[in-house]
Order: structure tokens, then C-alpha cells, then sequence
């Protein structure tokens, strides 16, 4: 047998061989389970112009080809070919007998509708963030300190730490609730990150959360489906003084019909993942699905980043150029999995920015490394890498280098370059 001969290899599907079915069992699936959970699952965004409307609702075309080819093949969004555009997408369905709709066309005006997913074990929260919140909500941060200046918890700061991924959260600015959000991580150890009034490096707890919708439901009407003295509200019928409440799931989906979403509740039929088990959709970060933890690590990164634009501006800490926000992003200097749990809690530190014009991937693959004296050196050798930009690198002071991060430093440099000249600091980490 020849040993190129591939012939025992898994054939590839294509679209073309996509059936009628497979198209309306997806569009079953979007009506469980709602728009925001259903296009997770997908390799794709929202659909900007091209839909397909079904019960009165419009469905986004790519994800929905994609999702009946995940379906159909029982594969992964890894697994699914490519779509190259409108076009490719409109011929798909068009073949299969569904009509495109063209959100764009004239006369055709059509809000896509604000729906969102419910899993069984769903919990509802209220922040009250009059405070802050134009500040820390662009970070997508929750944060509360453990303990108050005379050392005492507070239930309102603690039960930050009873929620889970998945959640519902209400956001209210005196005097409405002004968006709603899902928590993308559990609870973790945090100092005090940026916008929160209290003393800085204060040991707190910290949850991100991916936003899902604007909305300006005023208070009046929400105690009125809280009720007085519940959660949020005081027996006289007020806003509680506090930060951060638990709410009854009634309650929770009261509020969310009253902020204008639509509820879909989670179904029995499921997406096999990439390796063909079920993936089930309560399942969340840290436990088992990629949906969650890739919106998580997102979360994780806009977090990130936008302190480093804070503390720094615009630069990259590497070749020093200053860039339009959109070009840098946030780098681990030490990575996340090699950090203990106090390492992980100095965010401001154990990040830098990183241009996208190539420092970000120099330094993560250690092609070039920051020293104790925080001056860029060539790391490992990579055959193929671009030599001018390593020597443009060299000998360069690195903008984020300082005292508090040097442990860091020394960790990737040590990690790539395996010089046993080296002397850095015995790490604490431990592999997550």
C-alpha cells in the first residue's frame, strides 16, 4: 500500500450535501434556545443584512447553515467548511427551499429581536452600581471587597461569591435598571481593579460578565414585581443599601419580560461537540463546554486590556509605537495556566499590551524575551522568523517592566530560553 494513500481518512462533507431537515431541525434548536446561546455554538457572528425569517423572527443565515451542518454531520463548529459570504449562504438555503431576506432592501425595516437563553439552574442577580458603573461596565467587572474597614463582611459583598456562571444580572443606575448582563466566571480572588472607590490593592472578589442588553426599566416598575422589602428594596418600598442581591427565579424572569427580552428556555436536544458526545448546554466554564470559557477568556482579555490602557495609554510596552487602541492587546506576561492564585489576583502586573503588528507574538512564543533590567533580547530560535523585527526589538527597554512584574518577566524568560545562566526567582505557581 502506498504511504501516501489516504483512502482510510474520514471524508470531508460540504455544504452541497446538506438536506431540507437538517436546516429545520436548526431553526427547532434556535427557538429552545434562543438567538445569543444558538449563534455561541457557531463559528459565526450575527448576521448584519442576510436572514431567514421563520415564525416571525429573524433568523441569522450563516449560523443557521452552519448550525444544520453541526447538526446534520454530528461535528463541532470546528468541523464545519467555511462560509465565504452573503452569496455562498443565499445559494445554500436558497437550494434547500428557504428564502434570504435582505435586512438592507427598501422598505424592509425589522428589529431583531432581544432574546436570551435560561437554563434550569439559572440564577438572577441585582447590582446596584449608581456609583460606577460607567466606568467598571465597559470592563465587564463585578468586584467586592471581603471585608469592610473595621474588618467585618458584608452579605451584600459576599454573595458575590455564590454566583455561577450563567447567571442573569441586572445593572441598576438610579433611578432605572440600565442593562442586563450574564456572568461568563466563577467567583475568584482579586484585588481592587479599576472604577471601585474602595482603597486600592484591597483583597476582593471578582466576576466577569458578558453583556446582552441595554434597557432603562425604572425602578418604580421593577418593585413592583420585586415587592417591598425583597432583595433590592426595603419594606417602604426603596432601593436597599447594599451592592449586590440575590433575586427568585419568578422574579428574575419578570424583570427580563419587563427590560423587553425574550425567554427561551433550554431544550433536551443538544450539540455534539467536536469529538461527538453531547454537549450539554448547563454546562459551563471551568467544567465543560468551550461556549462559556471562550467568552469567558474574552471577557477575561477586554478586562485586562482596558487596564493596561489605563495605566499606560495607548503603547505597545514592546516596540514603544504608539497605536490606535484597536491594534494592541492585552499579554500575559507570565501565562494564566503557570500563575497561583495571588499571581493571578495582580492584574494590573501580570499583564502588558502588546501590538498586533507582531510584538504579541514574538513575546508568547518567546522569540524574544525581557531580562531583569527589562531590556528585549532574542529568546528561542524560530527558523523562518522575522529577523527585522527581532532586531528592531533588541536591546530596547520594555515600557511595562518594573519591580512588581520582574518575577514575571524572568518566569518567560527562563520558560523559553532554558539558559541555565539564568537566575530568576523560584516561581509559586501551579498549573491550572
Amino acid at each position: 500500500m502506498n504511504d501516501t494513500d489516504d483512502s482510510t481518512a474520514p471524508r470531508r462533507h460540504t455544504y452541497s450535501e446538506l438536506i431540507p431537515e437538517s436546516i429545520e431541525r436548526a431553526l427547532r434548536l434556535w427557538k429552545a434556545i434562543g438567538r445569543e446561546e444558538f449563534i455561541g455554538r457557531t463559528r459565526y457572528k450575527e448576521s448584519a443584512r442576510y436572514v431567514v425569517m421563520h415564525d416571525g423572527q429573524a433568523v441569522d443565515s450563516k449560523p443557521l447553515v452552519a448550525m444544520a451542518f453541526q447538526l446534520q454531520f454530528n461535528c463541532g463548529q470546528d468541523g464545519t467548511p467555511r462560509l465565504s459570504g452573503g452569496r455562498q449562504t443565499e445559494e445554500i438555503l436558497g437550494r434547500l427551499g428557504f428564502e434570504v431576506t435582505d435586512l438592507w432592501a427598501d422598505g424592509f425595516d425589522l428589529e431583531l429581536p432581544k432574546t436570551i437563553s435560561l437554563g434550569p439552574e439559572t440564577q438572577f442577580w441585582w447590582a446596584t452600581q449608581t456609583k460606577n458603573f460607567q466606568v467598571v461596565f465597559p470592563d465587564r467587572t463585578l468586584w467586592a471587597p471581603l471585608k469592610d474597614a473595621l474588618g467585618r463582611r458584608q452579605s451584600h459583598w459576599s454573595s458575590l461569591r455564590k454566583s455561577r456562571p450563567g447567571d442573569v444580572v441586572f445593572h441598576y443606575v438610579s433611578p432605572v435598571v440600565r442593562a442586563v448582563s450574564r456572568v461568563v466566571t466563577t467567583p475568584r480572588a482579586a484585588l481592587t481593579p479599576n472604577g471601585y472607590v474602595e482603597e486600592a490593592n484591597t483583597e476582593g472578589t471578582l466576576l466577569l460578565v458578558e453583556p446582552i442588553a441595554d434597557t432603562s426599566l425604572d425602578f418604580s416598575e421593577a418593585v413592583q414585581i420585586i415587592g417591598s422589602g425583597n432583595g433590592p428594596t426595603t419594606r417602604a418600598g426603596s432601593i436597599r443599601q447594599g451592592y449586590f442581591f440575590g433575586l427568585t427565579g419568578e422574579e428574575g424572569q419578570a424583570l427580563l419580560r419587563a427590560a423587553g427580552l425574550q425567554i427561551f428556555n433550554a431544550s433536551q436536544e443538544t450539540l455534539p461537540d467536536s469529538h461527538g458526545a453531547p454537549a450539554d448546554y448547563e454546562t459551563f466554564l471551568e467544567t465543560a463546554t468551550d461556549r462559556y470559557s471562550v467568552i469567558a477568556i474574552r471577557a477575561e482579555q477586554a478586562f485586562l486590556r482596558r487596564q493596561q490602557l489605563d495605566i499606560r495609554g495607548n503603547v505597545c510596552s514592546l516596540c514603544g509605537r504608539k497605536l490606535p487602541p484597536e491594534l494592541l492587546v492585552a499579554a500575559h506576561i507570565k501565562p494564566r495556566w503557570a500563575c497561583s492564585e495571588l499571581e493571578r489576583m495582580d492584574t494590573a502586573h501580570v499583564a502588558m499590551l502588546a501590538c498586533l503588528l507582531g510584538c504579541d507574538a514574538l513575546y508568547e512564543l518567546g522569540i524574544v524575551v525581557v531580562d531583569r533590567y527589562g531590556r528585549i533580547n532574542p529568546g528561542k530560535v524560530l527558523p523562518g522568523a522575522p529577523a527585522d523585527l527581532i532586531a528592531n526589538l533588541t536591546g530596547r527597554r520594555c515600557i511595562a517592566h518594573e519591580a512588581q512584574n520582574a518575577d514575571f518577566f524572568g518566569w518567560h524568560q527562563q520558560h523559553h530560553v532554558r539558559d541555565p545562566r539564568i537566575k530568576t526567582p523560584r516561581s509559586t505557581s501551579t498549573e491550572s
